[in-house]
């Protein structure tokens, strides 16, 4: 019976990070819905960590290095904490990001071992630590955003009333 519960827990977790990379790919190919919110991580747009992050789960899924893989989810949750604290700080907030973040939510609650709360506690304060240090973001408010030809779009007196 034990043996079922973790073949369901394993091929949950390859649906939910492959779901997760559902949400990013549109995300890219959508774009302009969150063009106003950008991040980055050692000059890495935070789309192709996601992407990453996912493979690396779905690698230990299959490895079945279950201890780290909570590690790894822990940290991601400790991130996941900072971003979203970053959205409502600058009242800016992303359908996308907070859908990743619910996939994210979900492989963590799933992967969960309370056995090892010690653990858990310190990589969720490494990875919003981490962030905290090296995370760039910027918030473009909508007004500032170009068009082609790269000059600000302003709108004039009779687009204004």
């Amino acid at each position: 019976m034990k043996n079922l519960h973790l073949s369901k827990k394993y091929v949950l977790n390859i649906i939910h990070a492959l779901a997760a990379i559902g949400v990013i790919i549109f995300y890219a190919v959508c774009g302009d819905s969150c063009s106003y919110l950008k991040g980055e991580l050692f000059g890495l747009d935070l789309k192709y960590i996601g992407i990453l992050l996912m493979g690396v789960i779905i690698c230990l899924t299959f490895l079945k290095k279950e201890g780290l893989l909570l590690m790894l989810l822990s940290v991601s949750m400790g991130v996941e904490v900072f971003l979203v604290a970053y959205q409502v700080r600058n009242g800016v907030y992303c359908p996308f990001c907070f859908s990743f973040g619910v996939m994210l939510t979900l492989l963590f609650l799933l992967n969960l071992d309370l056995r090892r709360k010690l653990v858990i506690a310190l990589f969720i304060a490494l990875g919003f630590i981490s962030f905290l240090i090296f995370f760039k973001g910027s918030v473009v408010p909508t007004y500032s955003i170009t068009h082609e030809s790269s000059t600000p779009v302003t709108l004039s007196e009779q687009e204004k009333a």
